[in-house]
C-alpha cells in the first residue's frame, strides 16, 4: 500500500533573530563495523588458524581444502579490515612456519544482475544508477552502492525504524524541536511524522532487498539532520547549525573521516540571507558537496528567475524536477541557476511507519543527484582516489548530463537529466 500524495511545495525558510541555543555534546563516534576478511595462506592449515587465533580474530569458516580461512575484523571500511588482518596475521605467521598467499574481504555475490532486483523503480533506472551498480559491484563490492561514504539528509528528519532504512541512519542532529540542539547516535531523537525527510532518505538509501523500492546509493550511511519541524518548516538559524554539524560529522572536528561528504537539502526559500550563505560557503570551503531543490514555484517562463536559496547559490548543486518522459513540470523553477535535473514527478519512496507514498516536486529530484554523488565519491574511494572537489563533481555531472529540451543549457532543466553511470565514468578518469 502507498499514499498518493499533492505535489508539495518547496519548504518555506522562517527568517528570525538568532536564538540562544544550548549545545549538547557531541557523541563519540560510531564503534567500527565488524568484517570478514578472507586469507589464503600457504603451510599447516592448523598452524596458520593458530596464527589467527593469537592474532585475536574469530575464525568464521576453516577452508583447509583451499588453504584459506574466513575471519571476523573490526574496521571502519572493508579496507581498512583487511589491512588489520594481514598486519595481525603476518605477525604471528611467520613463526609458525605459514605464508600469506592472499588477504582480501569476504564480498557478497549476487546471483543475478543487481538491476534485475523487482524493488527498483522507474526513476533509478532514469537516472542510470542500476549500470553503476551492475559494471563496478564484481570488482569493489558495497563500494559499487556508495559505501563509505555519508550523506546528511537536511529535513523533517527519517523514520529510522522503516525497513528500507533501518541500521542505515547512524547519528542525528535535531535543531527544529527543542530549545537546545540535540546531538545524538540515537536517531529516535530525529525521528520523523511529517514524512518529507523518509521520502527523500528513502530515493538515496532504501534497501536493495527486492521489496519495496530501492534508493541509488543503498549501501550508504545517512546523517539524520532534523533542520525543519514536523510541519515542515525551520529557521535559517537551525539549517546553519544542521550544515555545520553535518560537515563536522559525529566527530565534531572537520576533517575527519566521518564528516558528511554530501549534504542533501530538499528545502528552500525565495530570499537570500547572509547566514544561510555563510554556512552554506563554509561547507563548501570544507569539502562537502551541497545538493538543493531548485523550487516549486515555476510558471513555465524561462525569462522569470524562480530558483530558491540556497540552491541559487554558485557553491550549491540547483536540481529541477521532471516526468517519466523528461518533460519539465510547469510548476518546477526555472533560471540560469539551474544544473541539473532528475525525476521529481509521482516518485514512490518510503513513508513513516513502514508506508510507501508517492509524492512530487523538486524535494524529490534532489536526493536522486545527491546519490549519484555518492555513488561519485565512493567508487572514487574504492579507486584509491581522492574524493572529488565540488568543482569536479560539478564538471562530472554537468558534462555528461543528458541533453533535454532546447539543444545546450536552459533554465528548466539546466545541463540537462543526471546519468550516473556516465557521471562516475568521468569521474574515475581523473587523476
Amino acid at each position: 500500500m502507498f499514499r498518493q500524495l499533492k505535489p508539495g511545495t518547496v519548504l518555506a525558510i522562517g527568517i528570525v533573530l538568532l536564538m540562544l541555543v544550548q549545545i549538547v555534546p557531541v557523541m563519540a563516534a560510531p564503534a567500527p563495523s565488524s568484517y570478514r576478511v578472507i586469507i589464503g595462506y600457504s603451510g599447516d592449515p592448523s598452524q596458520a588458524k593458530l596464527a589467527a587465533k593469537a592474532a585475536g580474530f574469530k575464525i568464521l569458516r576453516e577452508l583447509d581444502a583451499f588453504n584459506a580461512i574466513v575471519v571476523e575484523v573490526k574496521g571502519v571500511s572493508p579496507g581498512d579490515a583487511v589491512e588489520k588482518a594481514r598486519k595481525g596475521f603476518e605477525q604471528h605467521a611467520k613463526v609458525r612456519g605459514i605464508g600469506i598467499r592472499y588477504v582480501e574481504p569476504d564480498r557478497k555475490l549476487y546471483a543475478f544482475a543487481l538491476s534485475d532486483s523487482p524493488d527498483i523503480q522507474w526513476d533509478i533506472f532514469m537516472v542510470n544508477a542500476p549500470t553503476v551498480w551492475d559494471t563496478y559491484y564484481p570488482y569493489v563490492g558495497d563500494y559499487a552502492l556508495g559505501y563509505g561514504v555519508q550523506v546528511a539528509v537536511l529535513d523533517t528528519g527519517i523514520d529510522y525504524t522503516h525497513p528500507e532504512l533501518y541500521g542505515k541512519v547512524v547519528w542525528c542532529v535535531n535543531t527544529a524541536d527543542y530549545p537546545w540542539i540535540v546531538v545524538s547516535s540515537n536517531p529516535w531523537y530525529c525521528r520523523d511524522v511529517n514524512g518529507h525527510g523518509t521520502h527523500v532518505a528513502g530515493t538515496i538509501a532504501a534497501a536493495l532487498d527486492g521489496t519495496g523500492v530501492a534508493g541509488v546509493a543503498p549501501a550508504v550511511t545517512l546523517y539524520a539532520i532534523k533542520v525543519l519541524s514536523n510541519s515542515g518548516s525551520g529557521y535559517i538559524s537551525d539549517i546553519a547549525y544542521g550544515i555545520y554539524y553535518a560537515v563536522a560529522g559525529p566527530d565534531g572536528v572537520v576533517g575527519t573521516w566521518d564528516d558528511a561528504e554530501v549534504l542533501s537539502m530538499s528545502l528552500g526559500g525565495p530570499t537570500d540571507d547572509p547566514l544561510l550563505s555563510d554556512a552554506t560557503y563554509w561547507a563548501y570551503q570544507n569539502g562537502a558537496i551541497i545538493v538543493a531543490a531548485a523550487g516549486n514555484e515555476g510558471d513555465g517562463d524561462p525569462t522569470t528567475d524562480e530558483v530558491a536559496y540556497p540552491a541559487k547559490y554558485p557553491w550549491v548543486i540547483a536540481v529541477a524536477a521532471v516526468d517519466a518522459n523528461g518533460d519539465s513540470p510547469t510548476w518546477s523553477s526555472e533560471g540560469p541557476e539551474v544544473d541539473v535535473a532528475a525525476p521529481g514527478v509521482d516518485i514512490l519512496s518510503t513513508y513513516p511507519r513502514g508506508d510507501y507514498a508517492v509524492l512530487s516536486g523538486t524535494s524529490m529530484a534532489t536526493p536522486h543527484v545527491s546519490g549519484v554523488v555518492a555513488l561519485i565519491q565512493a567508487l572514487r574511494i574504492a579507486s584509491g582516489k581522492a574524493p572529488l572537489t565540488f568543482e569536479e563533481v560539478y564538471d562530472a555531472l554537468t558534462t555528461t548530463a543528458i541533453d533535454l529540451g532546447p539543444a545546450g543549457f536552459d533554465n528548466f532543466t539546466g545541463y540537462g537529466l543526471v546519468d550516473a553511470y556516465a557521471a562516475v565514468n568521468y569521474a574515475l578518469q581523473l587523476p
